[in-house]
């Protein structure tokens, strides 16, 4: 018997997603075994704490919370509402829509720019850029929205 290009290529899109979203759930089991920090209800326990200790913390947070987003939006495709806030600040600073690829088959991550002509795929330097971009702007939308 022999599968069409078609049932195989989509077979294989849905197993790369569940690849993907069992990482993300081992990744935040993972988290939350290695978070200790126990907030106190009693502000003056908090404050007697070093506060370098808390931001630290609450950054390391941030950063993973970051990460998660930056991921869903670079591999998954989610429809997060951060993730699309995320993507729309992001067309805003570049001056152009951004398409992310990744090709499972060839396991190739590629970012194409939207022009009138069409997708265009972006070099090198374009890529890194776009990439750095994307973690700060991440980075700044969780900061803000995080507790």
């Amino acid at each position: 018997m022999t599968m069409k290009s078609f049932y195989v290529q989509n077979m294989l899109r849905k197993y790369k997603k569940q690849i993907t979203s069992a990482q993300h759930i081992a990744r935040a089991a993972d988290s939350a075994r290695n978070l200790h920090f126990n907030y106190q209800d009693d502000e003056t326990q908090l404050s007697d704490m070093d506060q370098r200790v808390v931001d630290a913390r609450r950054q390391g947070l941030v950063e993973r919370v970051a990460r998660e987003v930056y991921e869903n939006l670079l591999f998954s495709g989610s429809t997060n509402p951060i993730v699309e806030e995320i993507k729309a600040q992001l067309e805003v600073d570049l001056g152009f829509a951004v398409l992310f690829r990744n090709l499972f088959p060839n396991l190739s991550f590629q970012i194409y720019k939207e022009t009138d002509l069409g997708p265009i795929k972006v070099t090198r330097d374009e890529k890194e850029d776009i990439m750095n971009k994307l973690w700060a702007i991440s980075l700044d939308k969780v900061n803000a929205t995080m507790l």
